[in-house]
């Protein structure tokens, strides 16, 4: 039975005893840490220089506090009543300012997007790897201790404890090391009230643990992502992705505002269907890309429904299984899952089966026990029934014989011994989860039966097919993969989490794992979605270019490549194919500079001029595109909820106003000049005490007073 201690001080004699002062931490990635334990320990190891410790983690989330003075005031408004009393890790502060001790080293495989850039530290850090690699490489260094929040069901007869939203690296480590032959980490569980308990791989026993910290002064609400917006380009990305999602398929999906905007659409095509298909016809995407939809997804409703497969449970897929859309249930038997596959059964049990199955060979003609828990676990067998000595007997003490060759038999057996419907189905597998605050509370408001269909597993039973492949293949049909990059050259390499002067934006996490499973199963497809440009300080320049110094995925593995403009099918093509269709999914603005390259280096034929339909690829084409369905209600900005007040609306609207117009040094002048020239109305006074703007002394916060009172005018 595992100790539980209600002291920090607990956990570092424990460690000291078993390890004395070599502490290697390997603790999960997003929302999984158990922040006042890690906080408490690298303290420690801060005032203890003797003790030499690292942490291997990845996703340590930072609460924003803002760069500029007026974002950092916007902050101190929100901050306190969405992120309330979130113990923040301490570490992530000394990592930004290269001011870890000597003694201390953070490692992470997966970094908050753009968070470290100007990190020397975390940037000579950074641990370049497969999410799939991840525990491997940890067992490999040495790994030693497991520190994890977990979730907690109590009753008057027991306790049990789920890992909840993180079982991903924790059960891969301790797999890999008990088959390399290495030492068992130490493993510390966190109990967190506010943490959803779910079942499965992830719940565990309490001796899963060597020892459990448990103390209410610990608990706190999960890190909740604030709402994203969603804009008409990213609208269109999504709308574009969903109509290449097959019916009876598999879906895997990422976090942020393309894969919002993906699932939105889909709903759409669901609940709406012909508004959808309208849609589609006026903004000319069933004309354009009408063989790659017919022959990769469709713009019907979802009869079947769809199977989740995905390292992250993402809050999309709660309103895709909300919408009827996530309910394509799959089975623990590869046997019996092709079948289903096949529509030769279906999950309700129905007489003949057994004689079926035994003409299909997938059962003998002699029931073995094994056989029979098999059958008795799936729930073709009743689960009251008993097997020994060759013989099944129901719960009234009636027996029969396990060989199905007597007919006899094998109809008693049929009648008494069968049970309603298929048992253990499945509509998501996921190996972490991370959403917003709505996200948490849906999970917790899920009944027992509810969360068995969310199973929460090893990251190594989502991204491989290693390991479980004929039960994966059957399970996981007609994938589509869909997840973000930020450039793509026109070969369709991607760049995806890194800088070409190798500066680390994120991390790799899955997206290999996915793009090389989606041509490794049948009727699969990896779809990568990306913005056609990036708007900077000083310019607006391409994401679809003609090379990139670096790369994620390689050309090679070439799918499809998604823009606010079309889609651009490219595998199997050449490297000609490749490049037209490309170009034809980038901005207009740079068209003809991609197409007079590719003509330079003698991969494209000069006499290649792009379509006349794709030569209007510019952002008023988009707007036009979406305004009347706007007007009706569709596509607004936060459709999934808003955890802004309407003050704070227009201060966001406002300060990215402002952002827009100071990106330059030309038009952050004229923006000066102009704001100069204001002065506060009444109706801006609510706007500036919620800045704190509303009397200032210092010429810094005046300037930026009236710049802010420019931009709210501008509203």
């Amino acid at each position: 039975m595992s100790a539980i201690s209600t002291q920090f001080s607990d956990t570092v004699s424990l460690l000291t005893t078993k390890l004395g002062t070599q502490w290697l931490i390997g603790t999960p990635l997003g929302i999984g840490k158990p922040n006042p334990m890690i906080n408490h320990l690298y303290e420690h190891a801060k005032n203890n220089n003797h003790v030499n410790m690292e942490i291997f983690t990845a996703l340590s989330l930072e609460v924003p506090h803002g760069d500029s003075l007026l974002e950092q005031r916007f902050l101190q408004n929100f901050n306190p009543d969405f992120f309330g009393h979130y113990p923040e890790l301490s570490y992530i502060d000394d990592v930004k300012h290269n001011c870890v001790p000597d003694n201390i080293t953070v490692r992470e495989f997966y970094m908050q997007s753009g968070k470290m850039l100007h990190s020397s530290s975390a940037q000579r850090n950074h641990v370049s790897s497969n999410y799939t690699h991840v525990a491997r490489n940890m067992v490999d260094r040495g790994v030693n201790i497991i520190l994890q929040m977990v979730a907690v069901k109590r009753s008057e007869s027991e306790t049990l404890y789920s890992l909840s939203c993180n079982p991903d690296l924790t059960l891969d480590i301790l797999k890999v090391a008990q088959q390399q032959g290495k030492p068992r980490p130490v493993v510390i569980g966190m109990v967190n009230e506010h943490l959803p308990f779910m079942g499965g791989n992830a719940a565990v026993e309490a001796d899963f643990f060597d020892l459990i910290h448990d103390h209410a002064d610990n608990y706190f609400a999960p890190f909740a992502t604030p709402a994203q917006s969603i804009n008409v380009t990213d609208y269109h990305i999504g709308l574009l992705a969903s109509t290449l999602i097959k019916d009876g398929g598999t879906l895997q999906i990422g976090i942020g505002s393309l894969a919002d905007a993906m699932v939105y659409c889909t709903q759409l095509r669901q609940q709406h269907n012909k508004v959808y298909q309208d849609l589609l016809d006026e903004t000319k995407i069933s004309k354009k890309f009408n063989t790659l939809i017919e022959k990769a997804g469709g713009k019907g409703e979802f009869k079947q429904g769809l199977y989740g497969a995905s390292e992250m449970f993402v809050e999309g897929f709660m309103h895709l299984y909300e919408a009827g859309i996530l309910q394509r249930k799959v089975y623990p038997d590869a046997h019996l899952q092709e079948l289903i596959n096949t529509k030769k059964i279906s999950d309700k049990i129905t007489p003949g089966l057994l004689k079926n199955l035994l003409e299909w060979q997938v059962i003998d003609e002699v029931i073995t026990a094994r056989t029979f828990l098999r059958l008795q676990y799936i729930g073709i067998f009743k689960a009251d029934l008993d097997f020994k000595q060759g013989c099944i007997t129901d719960s009234a003490g009636n027996v029969y014989s396990a060989n199905l060759q007597d007919d006899n038999n094998l109809s008693a057996i049929e009648q008494h011994c069968l049970g309603e419907n298929l048992k253990h189905g499945v509509v998501l597998h996921a190996a972490f989860y991370m959403g917003s605050k709505r996200f948490y509370q849906w999970l917790h408001s899920l009944d027992e039966e509810q969360k068995t269909v969310f199973q929460m597993t090893a990251v190594s039973q989502i991204n491989e097919l290693y390991g479980g492949e004929a039960l994966d293949r059957v399970q996981r049909i007609k994938a589509r993969f869909i997840n973000t990059c930020m450039k793509v050259d026109v070969l369709g390499a991607a760049a995806s989490d890194g800088l070409e002067d190798h500066q680390v934006v994120s991390g790799i996490g899955g997206q290999y794992n996915f793009v090389a499973m989606a041509h490794a199963l049948d009727d699969s497809r990896s779809i990568l979605m990306l913005r056609s440009v990036h708007t900077g300080k000083k310019s607006v320049t391409s994401n679809v270019v003609w090379k990139y110094g670096y790369c994620s995925i390689p050309r090679h593995l070439r799918d499809i490549v998604i823009t606010e403009y079309g889609m651009a099918d490219l595998r199997g093509q050449s490297d000609e194919v490749c490049i037209q269709r490309m170009i034809c999914i980038a901005d207009s603005r740079f068209q003809e500079d991609l197409r007079a390259q590719a003509v330079t280096h003698k991969k494209l034929s000069p006499t290649w001029q792009v379509p006349s339909e794709f030569c209007t690829n510019n952002p008023e084409m988009l707007n036009q595109q979406f305004k009347a369905a706007q007007q009706q209600g569709y596509f607004p900005t936060f459709p999934f909820g808003n955890d802004f007040s309407a003050e704070q609306l227009t201060i966001i609207n406002a300060l990215q106003w402002l952002q827009h117009n100071t990106n330059n040094k030309y038009a952050t002048l004229l923006t000066v000049i102009k704001a100069l020239f204001v002065t506060a109305r009444e109706k801006d006074r609510v706007y500036l005490q919620m800045m704190k703007l509303e009397s200032c002394s210092k010429f810094k916060e005046k300037l930026y007073a009236k710049l802010f009172i420019y931009a709210l005018r501008q509203q």
